[in-house]
This record gives structure tokens, sequence and C-alpha cells, in this order.
């Protein structure tokens, strides 16, 4: 019912405020104490109607485009759809929105908080979601035997603190685990990605390839930023999972990671590492761009088995010896 009492009062511009409340939710009066403007509005019920019992629109008051009535909850309910289709919309934007529709005038504070409010409602929280990261573990490992989850910490700057500051998550899902082991090849491709939020990070991730060639989710973690120590720790992990030893000839494919060349020398060092074909390609038509060149890198790539490999790279010497 507010919201139709401040589209009322927005028409006129006349500041009003709440004066009485009787049996709560079931009648309000409404008034401008000094100008004679008077609204009163009852229903039968908290779940039936608003009806309008008394109106009285004349008022000798000066106009106003600051109304009391225009709270930060009345705000949120106007902006609730243009915040959830556009979570960075302009503090500006909102305020000319208020402005050309309804002739209001709201404070860059209040627009702030009806903002802030409106994107935690839609996307939570995130601060209480990392708060249940534990209770989150706990589900994965009794929904999932056999998962594999590590938390790593660091103590927060006070001592005396009882709580810790998150850094890292590692997950490997049991079912995942034993399906890799049991029936996938020696192939893993690594690929990790920017977070987006008020914490930010890298998300890393493992995968494999399945008996039909498609891509076999393995593990996934959350770390500080992509280094050497922080792919380190997540590839420890992968190889006490898959039972990776230092003597392993894994295949590894990869972009050209930061820090993942050297952890997978330093943990594995047999392994073969090798870089994925478009991120090769992507370097090579810096200098060469016809799409012959292309045509003849994915020939290459593409080939399965070592003699044709060899004939097509020897094609690919003929054309030209610099970009082979």
């Amino acid at each position: 019912m507010l919201v139709g009492v401040v589209r009322v009062t927005n028409k006129g511009q006349v500041g009003s405020q709440a004066t009485t409340s009787k049996r709560k939710g079931k009648e309000l009066k409404t008034q401008k104490v000094t100008s004679g403007w008077y609204i009163h509005a009852s229903r039968s019920n908290p779940e039936s109607d608003w009806f309008i019992r008394t109106l009285n629109q004349t008022h000798t008051c000066l106009q106003t485009r600051k109304l009391r009535a225009c709270t930060t909850s009345l705000i949120i309910k106007k902006i609730f759809d243009q915040v959830e289709a556009n979570p960075d919309i302009p503090l500006r934007a909102i305020q000319d929105h208020f402005q050309k529709t309804y002739q209001v005038g709201v404070t860059m504070d209040n627009v702030f908080r009806a903002k802030d409010k409106a994107r935690k409602h839609i996307t939570g929280d995130y601060t209480k979601q990392y708060e249940l990261l534990r209770d989150y573990v706990l589900e994965l490992q009794a929904t999932n035997p056999d998962t594999t989850v590590k938390i790593d910490v660091c103590s927060e700057p006070n001592r005396d603190s009882t709580t810790r500051q998150f850094r890292r998550i590692y997950v490997c899902l049991g079912p995942l685990k034993k399906g890799f082991k049991a029936c996938l090849r020696d192939l893993l491709g690594f690929d990790g990605a920017f977070m987006k939020g008020p914490f930010l990070g890298q998300v890393l991730s493992a995968v494999g390839l399945d008996s039909n060639n498609g891509i076999y989710p393995l593990a996934y973690g959350i770390v500080e930023s992509e280094n050497t120590e922080s792919w380190k720790w997540f590839l420890d992990n992968i190889g006490d999972d898959l039972d990776l030893g230092r003597n392993s000839n894994f295949t590894f494919i990869s972009d050209k990671k930061k820090g993942l060349h050297t952890a997978v020398e330093q943990l594995f060092p047999n392994a073969k590492h090798r870089y994925c074909i478009r991120h090769i390609h992507d370097n090579m038509r810096k200098r060469w761009r016809k799409p012959e060149y292309r045509d003849h890198l994915w020939k290459c790539a593409l080939a399965t088995t070592i003699p044709e490999f060899e004939h097509l790279m020897k094609e690919f010497s003929q054309y030209d010896k610099e970009a082979y």
C-alpha cells in the first residue's frame, strides 16, 4: 500500500508521512500536517486489497521532490529488475530513472544502499557463502564417497582470533576419481580462470578425455593467484588422488599458464607437457596470418599416427621453413 501512497504523493510532489497505523497491516493514514493533504486507506484483513476511504488532494504547501516515503525499501522494489539485468548499472542512472519516471529526487546514499541490498539479494552474500564452505564440504563427502577436499587457510593478523582466513580449496569427487583411474587414458588438461566478485582469485581445473573423446571433469580448485606455488599445490593433490609418482609418464596439456610449466617439471619430471593447439595458432598468426598456415598446423595436430604426423610436418616445412 505504501507504494501506492508514494505514487499519489509523487504525482503532486507532496511531502507526506504516515502518522497513524491501527490494527497493524489493516489501516494506514498519511497526511501532510501543515497543508491539508490527507489520505486514509484500509483493508479487512492482511490478504485483501486496500481501499481508499478518504482522499483530500488539496494542499497549500510548495511542491517538493524530496519525499520521506521514498525509502531504501521502495527504491529496491523499483530497481530490482534493473539491477538483476545489469548488476553494474551506475548509481547516477538510477537517480536519473527516478527523476524521469517519478519526478522524484533520491539521494546518492539511498541509491547506493538500495543497489547494494538488491545485489546481495540477487547474488547472495559472498562472505556468508564462504562461512558455509565447511558445510558444503561435509555435504560433498556425505553424498560422494571417497571425495577428496582440502582447504588451506592462513591465520588472522590478530593471534587471539578464533577464525582463519580462506586461502585455497581443492575438490576431487570420488566417483569421478574412480572412473578416471579405471577407464581413462593417461592424459590431463589444465586450465585457469579469473574469479569475479569482491573476493578475487583463480579457479583451477583438471579434465581428462573419455572413450568418446569428450571432456571428463576430474578436479577443481580455488587459489589466490596463478603461480608456481599454487599450481604445485594443485598438482600435488591430483598426484595423490591418481597415485602419480615422480616417474609418471602422463601427458599434460595446457596453454602457457603462469607457473604451471615449472610446477610440472618439479613434480613430474618424466611427464610430457604440451601446449594447446589453439594457443599455438594464436601465437603463430601474429606473424603468419594466411589461412594456409592455419590449415597446415591443424592437419599436423589432427594426425593419428606418427608416420602421418611426420609426413604432414615435412609438408609444412616445405611450404614455409621459417614457420615450421
